[in-house]
C-alpha cells in the first residue's frame, strides 16, 4: 500500500469492522493517487472470511483475491473510451445472483465518470436497492462529471494530494530523483510523477521550454518546437506554467515558482513585461481550450499552434527592441 493511503485504509477498515460502510462508496481524488489499489484492498476487506481481522491474507477468499480470480469480486476497469449501459446491466445481473462463497459480493467501477448517461441511469437502481450483501465501489478523478443522482447515493471518500516532502521521500525510495518541479508539473500526483520521471520526460520538458525561450532569435527552431508541443496535450501545459511563473516575476509577486528548475528562463521572459506575458498567456489558455477533444468541431491543431507561436515570436522580438506591444 502506498504510504499516503495507509491512514485511509485503516479508517475504511474500521468502518468495515463496525459495519458502518455504506453499500456504495465513491473514492474520489486526482489521477495517480492509487484509487485502484485502495479499491482492491477494500474489496479484499469486505470479502475476507475472517471479518474480525480483515483482511487476513490467508483465507480462501483472500487467496482468490490475490490471484485475481475471486468469483464474487467484479471489476469494470474503465480502460475503454466510455462505460456503456450493457456493462452496467450485466453487472447488475451478476450482483442479483447469490454470492458464490456466501460472504457478500463486491463490484468496482473504475473511472466511473466514463459512464454514459444511460449507463449512469441504469446504475441508479442498483445503488438504491443493492442485492443481498452487495457493495459497490466507484473511483473517479473527475467526480463532478458524475450525475448528482449517482453521487448523492454514494458514501463519498476524498483522497487529498499528499504532502510534497512525503512524496519526494517515496520517489527517492523508488530510485527516482524526484524534484518539486516534477511534482508541480504533475499537479502533485505521486504515481504520475513516478512514471514521468521513469520515462525521462523531465529532460524533454526542459528541452522544449529552452527552445521556446530561444524562439525569437532562432526561428529555425519553430518546426521542431511545434512538433514537440503537439506530441501530447500536457506539453502545452508546460508552456502555460512557464509563462505563469514569468508573469509572476514580472509583477513582483513573492510566491514560489512552479517550475523551480526553470527560474533562469522565467527571469529572462519576465523582462518582456507583464502586458506582453499576460497577452501570450491569455491566448495560450484559449488555445488549449480550443484544442480539447470536447471543445466541439475538430480544429487544425498544427495551424492553430503555429499561429500562436508566430504571434509569440513577434511579441517577444518586439519586447527586445522597444517597450511597445505589437498590434
Amino acid at each position: 500500500m502506498y504510504p499516503w493511503l495507509v491512514s485511509h485504509r485503516q479508517q475504511l477498515q474500521a468502518l468495515v469492522r463496525h459495519g458502518q460502510l455504506g453499500h456504495a462508496l465513491l473514492l474520489k481524488g486526482m489521477a495517480g493517487l492509487g484509487k485502484r489499489e485502495l479499491a482492491k484492498e477494500l474489496a479484499q476487506m469486505l470479502l475476507c472470511q475472517h471479518t474480525s481481522i480483515t483482511p487476513c491474507n490467508n483465507c480462501h477468499s483472500c487467496q482468490l483475491n490475490a490471484a485475481a480470480s475471486h468469483p464474487d469480486h467484479h471489476v469494470i476497469t474503465g480502460e475503454e473510451r466510455s462505460i456503456g449501459i450493457d456493462a452496467i446491466r450485466q453487472l447488475g445481473q451478476v450482483l442479483n445472483e447469490s454470492a458464490r462463497l456466501g460472504h457478500g459480493k463486491v463490484a468496482v467501477i473504475m473511472q466511473a465518470e466514463k459512464m454514459t448517461e444511460a449507463a449512469a441511469n441504469a446504475l441508479l437502481k442498483t445503488l438504491e436497492e443493492p442485492a443481498g450483501e452487495a457493495t459497490l465501489i466507484l473511483t473517479s478523478a473527475h467526480p463532478e462529471q458524475l450525475p448528482p443522482t449517482v453521487r448523492s447515493r454514494c458514501q463519498q471518500w476524498l483522497l487529498p494530494v499528499p504532502d510534497s516532502a512525503a512524496v519526494l521521500a517515496w520517489l527517492s525510495a523508488q530510485g527516482q530523483d524526484g524534484s518539486l518541479t516534477a511534482l508541480n508539473v504533475n499537479q502533485g500526483s505521486p504515481l504520475n510523477t513516478r512514471d514521468y520521471l521513469a520515462a525521462g520526460t523531465d529532460r524533454q520538458r526542459r528541452q522544449l521550454l529552452q527552445q521556446f525561450a530561444e524562439l525569437a532569435g532562432h526561428r529555425h527552431l519553430l518546426p521542431t518546437l511545434q512538433q514537440g508541443l503537439l506530441a501530447e496535450p500536457r506539453h502545452l501545459q508546460w508552456l502555460q506554467l512557464l509563462l505563469q511563473d514569468a508573469l509572476q516575476l514580472a509583477l513582483g509577486v513573492n510566491t514560489a515558482l512552479r517550475l523551480v528548475d526553470s527560474e533562469p528562463l522565467c527571469r529572462q521572459l519576465s523582462r518582456l513585461g507583464s502586458a506582453r506575458l499576460n497577452q501570450a498567456l491569455t491566448e495560450l489558455v484559449q488555445l488549449r481550450r480550443t484544442l480539447q477533444p470536447t471543445a466541439g468541431r475538430p480544429v487544425n491543431a498544427a495551424l492553430q499552434l503555429g499561429q500562436w507561436l508566430n504571434r509569440w515570436t513577434q511579441l517577444s522580438a518586439a519586447g527586445g527592441r522597444d517597450g511597445r506591444l505589437p498590434h
